[in-house]
C-alpha cells in the first residue's frame, strides 16, 4: 500500500517544549506505526543554525530558520539559502495532506497560504477556544486585531477544521463555515499503582507553564489559607515561565516557603511514572484553556482533581473525583480543594472512563478516516 504523505506546519517541535509540539511530536510517532502513513514536521527554529533535519521514531521534522518578531511568535528568514532549500525538499515530497496548529500563529497563515496556492487539502487543528485573555490592553488589541483578520482567514482556508473539545465549535463558528470534526487529544499512559495515602503529609500539585493565564498565583493565595487548618499539606508547583520569580516572591511573602516547592520544568516521563502517582489532589486553576491534558493526565493516574471550569475542560469527566471551579475565584477554589481533602478515601471512579474516551487508538483512527475523505 503506498503511504499517504503528511506534513504538519508548526511554530515550534521538540526539544522546545509546551503542549502544542507535545501533542505534534505523539501524533507524529503513533500515527507513522499505523504503517500507512508518512509525515513530516517542518518547524521554525529560533537561533538554530546547523541542524536543518532529523529523523525520530520513524518520522521527519525539517527546520526552518526563523526569529521571534515578539516573544513565542516566530518569524521565518525566508531569505536564507536554508529556507529555500528546506521548501523545495517540501515541495519535492508533495503530500497530499497539510496540516496546520492553532491559528494565531504566523506559521499557520503562511502555510495555509501556500497550502491554497499549491491546492493541496488543509486540515486546521484548532486548540483554542476563545479570544486570548490576560494580557495588557495593546497585546489583547493586537491579538484580536490578528484573529478577526488573518486568523479568519486561516479557519477560511482550511479544507477541514479539527476542534480538540466540543467548547471550541462555537468560537470557531463565529470566523468560519468550514466543516468541524471534535477529534480529542489520544493518549499512551502507563498503569498507575498507587499505595496507600499517607495522612500525616498530603501533597497539592499543578503542572504546566508559568504564566498569568494559569492562575498560579491565585492556587499559592488560597494554599497559605488552607494550611492554617491543615498544617500537614504540601504543595509542589512542576513547570517553568516568565512567572516563576514572581510566584516565588509570593511565596516568600506570604512566609510559606518550607510548604511550597518549585520543581523547574520535567520531562513527560518523569511525570507520568513519578510527578502524579506522588500526587494526592491535582489543582488546575487556569483562567483560559483549551482541553488541558495534565487535567486529563492526573484522572489517569488516580489523582482527585480540582480544575477552574474554563472551556473544553467539563467535557474531560463528570465523576465524584473530578471539582469544578469558578475561575479566578480564590474563595472557590479553597472550597474545591476542603471538598477534594474530604473524599480521599473514595474510589476513583474516572480513570477507566479517561482512559476510554482519550485513547489514542481511536483518535489516530479518527484522523487516518478524515485524511482518507479529503485525499479521495
Amino acid at each position: 500500500m503506498q503511504k499517504v504523505k503528511v506534513v504538519q506546519f508548526l511554530p515550534y517541535f521538540p526539544p522546545h517544549k509546551w503542549g502544542l509540539e507535545t501533542v505534534a511530536e505523539e501524533f507524529s510517532k503513533y500515527f507513522v506505526s499505523e504503517r500507512c502513513w508518512d509525515v513530516l514536521n517542518v518547524t521554525f527554529s529560533v537561533g538554530q543554525k546547523s541542524l536543518q533535519s532529523y529523523e525520530q521514531d520513524g518520522y521527519k521534522v525539517f527546520i526552518l530558520p526563523a526569529f521571534d518578531i515578539i516573544h513565542n511568535y516566530p518569524f521565518p528568514k525566508f531569505w536564507t539559502p536554508q529556507f529555500r532549500s528546506i521548501l523545495k525538499q517540501v515541495k519535492k515530497r508533495n503530500p497530499e495532506i497539510i496540516q496546520t496548529h492553532t491559528r494565531f500563529f504566523l506559521s499557520t497563515f503562511l502555510w495555509g497560504l501556500c497550502a491554497k496556492l499549491r491546492k493541496k487539502k488543509r486540515v486546521h487543528v484548532e486548540h483554542g477556544s476563545g479570544l486570548v485573555k490576560g494580557l495588557v490592553w495593546w497585546k489583547s488589541w493586537i491579538s484580536n486585531t490578528y484573529d478577526y483578520t488573518l486568523g479568519k482567514l486561516c479557519f477560511n482556508g482550511a479544507d477541514q477544521i479539527v476542534a480538540i473539545s466540543k467548547w471550541n465549535i462555537p468560537f470557531i463558528k463565529k470566523f468560519s463555515k468550514t466543516p468541524i470534526e471534535v477529534i480529542y487529544r489520544g493518549l499512551d499512559f502507563p498503569e498507575i499503582k498507587r499505595g496507600k495515602i499517607n495522612s500525616e503529609t498530603l501533597s497539592l500539585g499543578f503542572i504546566g507553564r508559568l504564566v498569568k493565564l494559569k492562575g498560579v498565583d491565585v492556587l499559592i493565595s488560597a494554599f497559605a489559607d488552607l494550611i492554617h487548618d491543615y498544617p500537614h499539606l504540601h504543595l509542589q508547583i512542576i513547570g517553568d515561565g516568565e512567572e516563576r520569580q514572581a510566584l516565588q516572591k509570593q511565596v516568600k511573602s506570604l512566609n510559606i516557603e518550607d510548604k511550597v516547592s518549585f520543581w523547574g520544568y520535567q520531562d513527560r516521563d518523569n511525570i507520568q511514572n513519578q510527578i502524579l502517582p506522588s500526587l494526592d489532589i491535582f489543582i488546575n486553576p487556569s483562567l483560559q484553556e483549551g482541553l488541558p491534558t495534565t487535567v486529563i493526565e492526573a484522572l489517569l493516574a488516580e489523582c482527585i482533581v480540582v480544575a477552574t471550569d474554563v472551556w473544553g475542560t467539563r467535557e474531560i469527566s463528570d465523576k465524584s473525583d473530578f471539582i469544578l471551579v469558578q475561575p479566578g475565584d480564590r474563595d472557590a477554589l479553597i472550597r474545591g480543594i476542603r471538598q477534594a481533602l474530604a473524599q480521599l478515601d473514595s474510589h476513583w471512579a474516572s480513570a477507566d472512563m479517561v482512559r476510554e474516551k482519550f485513547s489514542r487508538k481511536k483518535r489516530i483512527l479518527q484522523y487516518a478516516d478524515l485524511y482518507k475523505l479529503l485525499s479521495k
